[in-house]
């Protein structure tokens, strides 16, 4: 899986020209770049602060003779294992001066004395050179000059994305928030393939509210988004605001029977977005009414066109419903049953409310208390709805008479 992933970014990066490019998934990010080889070998140094995977690299257009060795950089416990019985400068707090010989990198020294000193306060002076950065060393047995592409799979980056939605206007906010452990340039591209969740602080997102901007994808297909960062990043966690727009939507009421129970309880809250007018990287869309939080869902790759349903983000606290049923057996083919439903409007104004419940898919013969009243049963699901509308303090009763057929 991880070297499909390298050649793909492989074929990517080649409309990149060739540039050192780090591509940040949802854990996991990919450095690609180029190398230019003198007289056979060539140094590909690693950024400082990256953990990389060795065992991912890979790198095209090089000699079949070509070996590489992964070199980690330089840390305090290398100096050590370097001069292992050697003597070393060491200055004590005090400011006293002198040679001991590194007997372990724990650190343990010997002094001219030969007693054996452990970590003593004060510090080694090394005269070796230091290099923080590990470096892939390359080398081809034909004194090959050129350049070659590589890449590898650095473990410590990640992203997600973390949208703000209210329902007052159905004003969405966007922020992507990126989290670098390692030093990097300008080129970075995040890849949105599966959900990724993650948290941020809606105050940030607020922020941008009053103006209207958006980041559309620079390569999009049914599973993957690449979005160009055009904004330095730092090391640490990075907040990027790419979207405040108004998008088209509804809230809905849902009273899920199947679910409820005899006593009542608060209907469902549902939220649709009709027809986003953007792509949308996958994350986590928080749901807010007014300055109340009511809850989020996490959403996968969006296509502009595309609606998005989040089911059961909260429940109403004003608006419940209760379900009774009576089942009266019939014969050996037949049973018959009775719903009943109440749904109760404790708010100052008409709601409409969608009755869903499971009725299996072998029922027919629907009666209702009500006449010419539309409602939908799809066989396949066995799911059947009815939408009521509540008046104010009021409770309306919905009662279906049906039978399930369980033989042929």
């Amino acid at each position: 899986m991880k070297r499909f992933l390298i050649l793909v970014v492989f074929i990517i990066g080649a409309f990149v020209a060739f540039s050192e490019q780090l591509y940040i998934f949802n854990g996991f990010s990919i450095l690609t770049g180029e190398v230019a080889f003198e007289k056979g070998r060539a140094v590909i140094e690693v950024p400082y602060g990256a953990q990389v995977q060795p065992e991912t690299f890979s790198v095209f257009g090089v000699p079949e003779s070509t070996t590489i060795n992964f070199v980690p950089g330089d840390s305090v416990e290398s100096l050590y294992e370097r001069n292992l019985g050697r003597p070393v400068k060491f200055v004590y707090e005090d400011g006293r001066v002198e040679r001991l010989e590194v007997v372990s990198p724990l650190p343990v020294f010997r002094n001219s004395y030969g007693e054996i000193i452990v970590n003593p306060k004060g510090y080694p002076v090394f005269s070796d050179e230091f290099s923080p950065n590990a470096r892939f060393l390359l080398n081809s047995q034909d004194s090959f000059s050129g350049h070659s592409s590589f890449a590898y799979q650095v473990r410590n980056n990640s992203w997600t994305t973390r949208y703000s939605l209210s329902l007052k206007d159905f004003s969405l906010t966007g922020l992507m928030i990126v989290h670098l452990e390692m030093e990097t340039n300008e080129n970075v591209t995040l890849v949105s393939s599966n959900p990724g969740y993650g948290y941020a602080t809606r105050d940030m997102a607020a922020k941008m509210v009053n103006e209207s901007y958006s980041v559309s994808p620079t390569t999009s297909d049914a599973e993957t988004r690449l979005y160009e960062i055009s904004v330095p990043l730092k090391r640490g966690t990075n907040y990027i605001a790419f979207l405040s727009e108004l998008f088209s939507g509804d809230k809905r009421l849902v009273f899920r029977a199947s679910r409820g129970r005899s006593n009542f309880t608060g209907v469902e809250i549902d939220v649709y977005l009709n027809e986003v007018p953007i792509d949308l990287p996958s994350g986590v869309m928080e749901v807010w009414s007014e300055s109340v939080y009511l809850g989020s869902a996490g959403i996968g790759n969006i296509a502009k066109g595309e609606s998005v349903v989040l089911q059961s983000i909260a429940r109403s606290i004003e608006v419940s419903g209760r379900k009774t049923t009576v089942t009266t057996l019939g014969d050996s083919k037949y049973r018959y049953y009775k719903n009943t439903y109440y749904v109760r409007n404790l708010s100052e104004e008409t709601v409409t409310v969608e009755i869903e419940d499971y009725l299996g898919q072998n029922a027919e013969q629907f009666h209702l208390n009500c006449e010419d009243c539309d409602f939908d049963y799809i066989k396949e699901t066995g799911m059947w709805t009815y939408t009521v509308s509540v008046d104010p303090g009021e409770v309306a009763e919905v009662e279906v008479e049906y039978r399930v057929r369980y033989s042929n």
